[in-house]
């Protein structure tokens, strides 16, 4: 008899159990950003000079950003029964609105709610709160937020949506509170708040979820006590958390109604951080005034004259951020030109103070100044609840008084020395080089009647796009009064370059100077070889790039030595040999 009632006692708690999760499934939805249509146009035409220029790669990045990705969230009602959703701000990022949808564990019917806003989000933290359409209460109650510390060891649960295949599907896992006050400040700014560590399972797609401990108070028997924001790489099973109470201060401040005076209190506060931020050693540290909007209409030019001038560290971390999100990768190329033309490091030490604000709605303007000859205007708007910069007064503009964007530029053929549609970028033309180490062969055709000649190249840019060391060995037959014979001729020297890109492929004019040493039918010889041509560089995002080339060749060698007797003889060897031919080669670099 105990057997049975032991029996049916652990079926009644499955049972629960199983009902629990599924009411948890009922407030957890999949949440997918819809962008601006003038945005979605402008990474279209993107995308596709990406793919003429030739950098199928990134225009790949372009296809995968404009086909949308999806993380998760969560059901907040507050006690006015406002109802919002709680999401990670990258999720949302850069949404004109957002949807949420919520599937019914027993049937698989989908309820979808579309047109939310971003009512706010925080740079600093990666929290977003959304607002249904037209302030709309479809929940009558949601998850409950915990206002409880966990500690060390505690049981814990992961709820969300992570993509299997291509598709999002719902997972709930368990695990343990590894580290429940974790400080690192890459994530999190510790003097904001510590993060939880746990393992409870987090795939792609979980961003934004909750995690919840088990709890008789909470809705369907759990209590959110953080929010899923982050996946330790190369680690097992180490996944972190924002936790509740960071949560519960946003919604506070999405539910209370700024004063004009506190909304101009809160831009002051930004402009004055911008024009410290122009003074970091970090040029990333711009990147969060940079509105979404200003990186989609000004930011190509600025993404494409970064690859071109910027170095390898600048260029890999806005190359990240790119495949991360094309958009990103535009805000961060955008402030690193901003920094790169008014920031202290790059100004020996010149600093733009920052001038009083005007304000009208959610518009605004200020001038930084330095000095007299040294200013400029920066236009602010509001975007998802933050002040974030628009354009600046060095912006072309249209007759609207509106940004232009390189596509809608009138002139798209004008001299790129002057400011570019984004101000910030002045190449014109592009000097930048493919590579460090270029790598040619080909032949030498005779230009007096003498065989052809074989030859190889190396060129090695160890510090410099434009000189660098010219290593060659040719092979070709010298003809003297005595006889004729083959002539192995190797070299060193210096070689000058101007790499020019336009469009898919680029030009390489260069020219190079080398002394040689020659062995071949018991004569050494001494002697150099100048070349001057043109190279041809077809361009690709890959690390490796190909080309053909020519150019004019001279080659002169005169003996030192018949190494069959160890000295010079002038009546068997032959007083000097010049060679003069048209060099072509292949081409390919790294």
């Amino acid at each position: 008899m105990k057997k049975m009632l032991k029996t049916l006692f652990i079926s009644a708690m499955l049972a629960v159990t199983s009902s629990a999760f599924a009411q948890i499934r009922s407030y957890v939805g999949v949440v997918r950003q819809q962008y601006y249509p003038e945005h979605v146009k402008y990474f279209e035409d993107y995308r596709d000079e990406l793919k003429d220029q030739g950098y199928s790669t990134y225009a790949g990045y372009v296809d995968s950003y404009l086909e949308g990705g999806f993380g998760s969230g969560f059901i907040v009602v507050t006690s006015d029964g406002t109802n919002y959703v709680v999401t990670n701000r990258h999720v949302v990022s850069q949404a004109a609105t957002a949807s949420v949808e919520f599937e019914d564990g027993e049937t698989g019917k989908v309820t979808k709610y579309e047109g939310l806003t971003v009512v706010l989000t925080d740079d600093d933290i990666d929290i977003a709160i959304l607002g249904f359409k037209n302030g709309a209460k479809p929940f009558k109650k949601g998850l409950t937020l915990s206002s409880s510390k966990i500690s060390d060891g505690a049981e814990v649960w992961s709820a969300g949506f992570p993509g299997l295949g291509s598709e999002p599907a719902w997972q709930l896992g368990k695990g343990t509170a590894t580290n429940a006050s974790a400080r690192i400040k890459e994530l999190l700014d510790p003097s904001i708040s510590t993060i939880i560590q746990h393992s409870a399972q987090i795939d792609a797609g979980n961003s934004g979820g909750p995690l919840m401990v088990a709890s008789s108070k909470g809705t369907a028997g759990y209590e959110v006590i953080g929010i899923n924001t982050w996946k330790a790489y190369q680690r097992d099973s180490t996944n972190f958390a924002i936790p509740a109470a960071v949560i519960k201060d946003m919604i506070d401040r999405a539910q209370k109604k700024l004063s004009a005076q506190e909304d101009k209190a809160l831009l002051d506060s930004r402009i004055a951080k911008f024009s410290d931020a122009l003074a970091s050693s970090e040029y990333y540290d711009l990147v969060k005034y940079i509105s979404y909007d200003r990186a989609s209409k000004s930011g190509q030019e600025d993404f494409e004259a970064t690859l071109h001038f910027a170095s390898s560290k600048i260029r890999s971390s806005v190359l990240e951020a790119f495949a991360y999100s094309p958009a990103e990768g535009l805000r961060y190329a955008c402030a690193y030109q901003l920094w790169k033309k008014y920031g202290s490091e790059s100004n020996d030490g010149l600093k733009y103070a920052c001038g009083k604000s005007e304000k009208n709605g959610d518009k605004a303007s200020v001038v930084y100044t330095a000095s007299e000859e040294d200013s400029f205007t920066a236009q602010w708007i509001k975007e998802h609840g933050l002040w974030r910069i628009e354009s600046f007064s060095f912006d072309e503009k249209d007759e609207n008084g509106n940004v232009k964007t390189k596509s809608n530029s009138k002139n798209k053929n004008k001299d790129k020395n002057k400011n570019s549609s984004s101000g910030l970028s002045f190449a014109a033309p592009e000097l930048s080089s493919w590579d460090s180490l270029v790598l040619t062969a080909g032949a030498d055709i005779s230009l007096n009647g003498d065989p052809l000649a074989f030859a190889l190249g190396m060129d090695l840019f160890a510090s410099s796009d434009f000189t660098g060391w010219s290593f060659m060995y040719q092979r070709f037959t010298v003809e003297s009064d005595i006889e004729s014979f083959d002539l192995n001729n190797v070299g060193v020297g210096a070689v000058l370059r101007i790499p020019v890109k336009t469009g898919s492929f680029g030009f390489v004019p260069y020219g190079k100077i080398l002394g040689t040493i020659g062995y071949g039918n018991s004569i050494c010889t001494l002697g150099y070889t100048a070349e001057a041509g043109l190279q041809v560089m077809f361009r690709t995002d890959s690390s490796v790039h190909f080309g053909i080339g020519a150019g004019y060749k001279q080659t002169y060698v005169t003996e030192f030595m018949d190494t069959s007797t160890d000295e010079f003889d002038e009546d068997n060897g032959f007083d000097n040999f010049t060679a003069k031919a048209l060099t072509v080669y292949g081409i390919i670099s790294f």
